[in-house]
């Protein structure tokens, strides 16, 4: 276990983001605090506040490549209506070093209600391609942009998805998402329709895994976060029913399930988020205000080694 509930370094309040890169965990709580914490001993690395907060603390956070190739933060500012990208902090509390941001309040081509996550695609260089946003409240969709937002362009592509809970693309909070490097395609959790969506890069409906009447081991139950293995599989975790479940993409299937509600070991509250790094799963067990450190069952250390989305 990593973490325990508190506003010191390495202390969690209700944390609602993570994702892993360069050899840390990142997370962010709801002090508005952006932590590098050591997968190791848990210990923070170096972490900066959030510069704008009043209206809401942000859900959402990708380790990824910036113009020049070097990692940043692409974090889904939500309740500022905007996608933020900073450097991983180092100090202790220093101001964060803002490397772009895009994005305003509305319902128009580019503008965001309340973003919830970001993939980033990027080139066989290593550089942003594409900019995938997620959002709620109202849009319900996946924006795209192309790295010219990251220097101060115009840069909408297109977007693609509408408030629904239908079987073609409709959205109900669509709250984690994440790119297939293995199918390169967009992995998508449709929280409040309790099911995943594979979309292709170019945003056409793949398939629907789940539904809100299936009953048994394919259902999800507010499925929240997301990581992407190898052999197109990923990893859910389900704020629903605090568990963690192992889903097959390409044949539609969840092939196991971790985790039951509770505060002891092995038990989770509410789960924002996971991550892969190192060959260990880390969950953010966010009701319990810490992170998970484990290796479930039938997965390999191969199998957690991987980026998010395969950036």
């Amino acid at each position: 276990m990593l973490g325990e509930v508190g506003t010191e370094p390495g202390q969690f309040n209700y944390p609602r983001a993570i994702d892993a890169g360069s050899g840390a965990i990142v997370v962010i709580d709801k002090s508005a605090r952006v932590q590098r914490i050591d997968p190791q001993t848990g210990a923070c690395l170096g972490w900066t506040t959030m510069p704008r907060f009043e209206h809401g603390k942000p859900t959402g956070i990708s380790v990824a490549p910036f113009l020049d190739g070097s990692s940043t933060f692409y974090i889904a500012d939500t309740h500022e209506h905007r996608v933020l990208v900073i450097d991983p902090p180092m100090g202790s509390g220093d101001p964060p070093i803002i490397r772009a941001a895009f994005g305003s309040l509305g319902t128009g081509a580019g503008e965001f209600i309340f973003p919830t996550d970001i993939a980033v695609l990027t080139d066989d260089g290593g550089h942003p391609q594409r900019i995938y946003v997620s959002e709620y409240g109202g849009n319900d969709r996946i924006s795209v942009f192309g790295p010219g937002a990251l220097h101060g362009e115009e840069a909408f592509l297109f977007s693609f998805g509408t408030p629904g809970s239908g079987e073609g693309a409709e959205l109900n909070r669509p709250q984690s998402i994440a790119i297939d490097p293995d199918t390169r395609e967009l992995v998508v959790t449709d929280a409040v329709n309790h099911r995943i969506g594979r979309f292709t890069l170019d945003g056409d409906l793949v398939s629907w895994i789940g539904s809100p009447d299936e009953s048994g081991t394919g259902r999800f139950d507010y499925p929240y976060g997301l990581w992407i293995m190898g052999g197109s599989r990923a990893i859910v975790s389900e704020f629903g029913s605090s568990r963690v479940s192992v889903v097959d993409l390409r044949a539609g299937e969840v092939v196991a399930r971790y985790g039951k509600p509770g505060r002891d070991a092995r038990e989770l509250a509410t789960p924002w988020g996971v991550a892969g790094l190192g060959g260990a799963l880390y969950v953010l067990d966010s009701g319990n205000n810490r992170v998970v450190a484990c290796v479930p069952s039938g997965l390999s250390s191969e199998d957690l080694s991987l980026p998010k989305g395969g950036s």
